[in-house]
C-alpha cells in the first residue's frame, strides 16, 4: 500500500511539472496521452523489479518500445514482435528463477519433497509441487506441514490442504500461476493471510474463510495471465 502511495504521488507531481513545463515549450511535440502512459509503465516497471516480477518488468518495456518505435527505428518489430518477445522472455525467465520473493519468510528445517505431474498424496515438511503443460492434484497429507511451493505453467493444478497438519502454528504457501489456473483448497477454519498479486490474471476466493483456529497460512505469490482460485472448504 505505501509502494502504491509513492507511485501515485510521484505521478501527479510528474504530471504538475509537464503541464508548465509543456507551456513553456520546453519539451518535444510529444501527446499527453502518451507522456502519461510513459510514466504509468515506468511506474509499473520499477514494481516488477522490486517484486521480482518478470511479466511486469518486460511488458513495460515492450509498451514503451511500442509507444516510442519511429524514434527508436524498431517499427518492424511493433506491436506483435515485442509483446511476442515480451511474453516468451518472462515466461522463460519465471520458470528459471521461480517469480518473486516479496513477502518472504523463512521456515526452518525439513527436507524439500518435489512431485511432478499427475494425481498424487503429497507428505513431507516442505513440499514443491510443479506442473507444466497438463493437469494435476496435489492431496498435502503432512503431520508436519512447514511450506509449499507450488508452481503451474500452462496448465491446471489443484491443491488440497485440509490433511495437513501445521504444529508450529504459521505455514507458508508461495503460488506462482503462469497461462494456467491454479485452485488451493484451504480449510476454513484457518486464518489467512493473502499476499497474492496479479499481472493480467485474477485473485479469486470463494467460501467463508472462519479463521477459528491458531494456524495462520501465509500465501505469497502472483498469478500471470490465468487466475488462482482460492477455496475455503
Amino acid at each position: 500500500m505505501k509502494s502504491k502511495k509513492i507511485f501515485w504521488g510521484i505521478f501527479f507531481i510528474l504530471a504538475a511539472v509537464y503541464v508548465i513545463v509543456s507551456k513553456l515549450g520546453m519539451l518535444p511535440d510529444v501527446g499527453v496521452f502518451k507522456i502519461i502512459l510513459t510514466i504509468l509503465m515506468i511506474g509499473w516497471l520499477v514494481e516488477g523489479i522490486r517484486k521480482v516480477n518478470f511479466y511486469e518488468i518486460l511488458f513495460p518495456i515492450a509498451f514503451i518500445g511500442i509507444f516510442y518505435d519511429e524514434a527508436l527505428g524498431i517499427t518492424a518489430l511493433t506491436p506483435w514482435t515485442l509483446l511476442a518477445a515480451a511474453l516468451f522472455g518472462s515466461i522463460g525467465l519465471s520458470m528459471l528463477f521461480h517469480g518473486r520473493k516479496s513477502h518472504a519468510i523463512h521456515i526452518e528445517g525439513g527436507s524439500q519433497t518435489t512431485f511432478g505431474g499427475g494425481n498424487e498424496q503429497c507428505s513431507g515438511e516442505q513440499i514443491r509441487c510443479e506442473n507444466n503443460f497438463g493437469s494435476a492434484i496435489r492431496y498435502i497429507n503432512s503431520d508436519n506441514f512447514k511450506s509449499a511451493h507450488i508452481e503451474n505453467n500452462f496448465g491446471s493444478m489443484s491443491v488440497y490442504f485440509d490433511n495437513a497438519i501445521v504444529q508450529d502454528g504459521t505455514a507458508l504457501v508461495e503460488v506462482e500461476n503462469n497461462f494456467g489456473e491454479t485452485n488451493l483448497y484451504i480449510p476454513k477454519e484457518w486464518k489467512v493471510q493473502n499476499n497474492l498479486d496479479r499481472s493480467f490474471g485474477g485473485i479469486n476466493v470463494r467460501g467463508m474463510n472462519e479463521g477459528s483456529s491458531n494456524t495462520m497460512l501465509l500465501i505469497n505469490g502472483s498469478a500471470n495471465f490465468g487466475a488462482i482460485n482460492i477455496y475455503y472448504v
